[in-house]
């Protein structure tokens, strides 16, 4: 038996199809209030029975966890909070850190393979011969956000296991592309492509197919002298182009303007403060600004070293439409 937290966002719940598709036994912790849309979907995109056990539970109780865990001898560790919300600054390490804690005893008492699924959010800021790698140097908390804080001590969890004994994956996934619960998570830039923008921030990122991140998680656990983080990147490429693919692929608006940075910083700069006394008047926190306008690329060679190969933000971007097309015309 296979333990998947998590599974209810994209990343677990293409974990759990890949593990399905290849005959493994799955079972699901999830919270019940949690949607199962992402689950649903898939199976039946990829006409797959419902055989998953489903165990009720969170990863912030340590005894629900342990009774979870019982029989099953690898553990992927997908669940995670994302806000950049100064308000859920607690929850962040309520659920990110504390939580891994837990998974981490769990699967130390358990002798269980652990599959931890962090960010590039976790990874240091220098970057190395222009970009950012596994060995980047953290240099500082200072001026991170709670939740590339809340992934970095999540991973320091993981470490800490592994020097008690455990066995253990790390992979460091960049922007997750995929089907998933939609308008959550990384869902609702997809939806924000479909429908097309006009205006564009200056910044870039590193994307991954959500079906690399589970392939390339599943492959690595089965590695027995694996060691470290494992950056999951499939390209590295700006919001303009991003979003450009949109107008080619799916012909929405063709991004054209792009919005100056000054004035933006502008309204980042009183958001900061306003956050600070918990007030927010926009959709958006300070940090999603900030982010739009950083120039950030990630290598993957570590990766491409080993032998894998990654699907295009192209490839990404048609699947999960495909997907959404099925889910919705039905």
């Amino acid at each position: 038996m296979i333990l998947i937290t998590g599974a209810t966002g994209i990343v677990g719940s293409h974990v759990a199809i890949e593990l399905l598709k290849a005959g493994k036994k799955v079972r699901v912790l999830h919270r019940n209030s949690s949607s199962l849309v992402a689950l649903e979907q898939l199976l039946r995109y990829y006409s797959l029975p419902d055989t998953i056990d489903y165990f009720e539970g969170d990863i912030t109780d340590p005894i629900i966890l342990s009774e979870a865990i019982k029989d099953c001898t690898q553990v992927y560790h997908c669940a995670a909070l994302v806000s950049f919300d100064a308000a859920h600054t607690s929850l962040l390490r309520e659920n990110n850190v504390l939580g891994t804690n837990n998974v981490v005893n769990a699967c130390i008492a358990n002798k269980s393979k652990l599959v931890y699924i962090s960010s590039t959010a976790s990874i240091g800021d220098v970057a190395v011969e222009g970009e950012r790698t596994e060995e980047s140097v953290w240099t500082s908390d200072k001026g991170k956000s709670d939740y590339a804080l809340s992934k970095r001590y999540a991973e320091m969890e993981v470490f800490r296991g592994i020097q008690e004994g455990l066995d253990a994956v790390i992979v460091n996934p960049g922007v997750i592309l995929g089907p998933g619960n939609w308008g959550n998570s990384s869902t609702s830039i997809f939806l924000s492509g479909l429908k097309g923008l006009t205006f564009y921030p200056s910044g870039s990122n590193g994307f991954v197919d959500a079906r690399d991140v589970a392939e390339m998680a599943i492959s690595l656990s089965n590695k027995p002298s694996v060691i470290g983080r494992h950056l999951l990147i499939g390209e590295n490429i700006s919001f303009k182009g991003f979003f450009t693919l949109f107008h080619q692929l799916f012909e929405s608006k063709k991004p054209t303007i792009s919005i100056p940075k000054k004035p933006v910083f502008f309204i980042v700069r009183l958001l900061s403060l306003l956050e600070k006394v918990r007030l927010n008047p926009l959709k958006v926190t300070s940090e999603n600004l900030r982010s739009a306008y950083r120039k950030v690329v990630y290598s993957n060679q570590k990766m491409t070293g080993l032998g894998y190969e990654f699907r295009s933000v192209k490839e990404a971007l048609i699947y999960t439409n495909e997907v959404y097309q099925a889910q919705h015309n039905r």
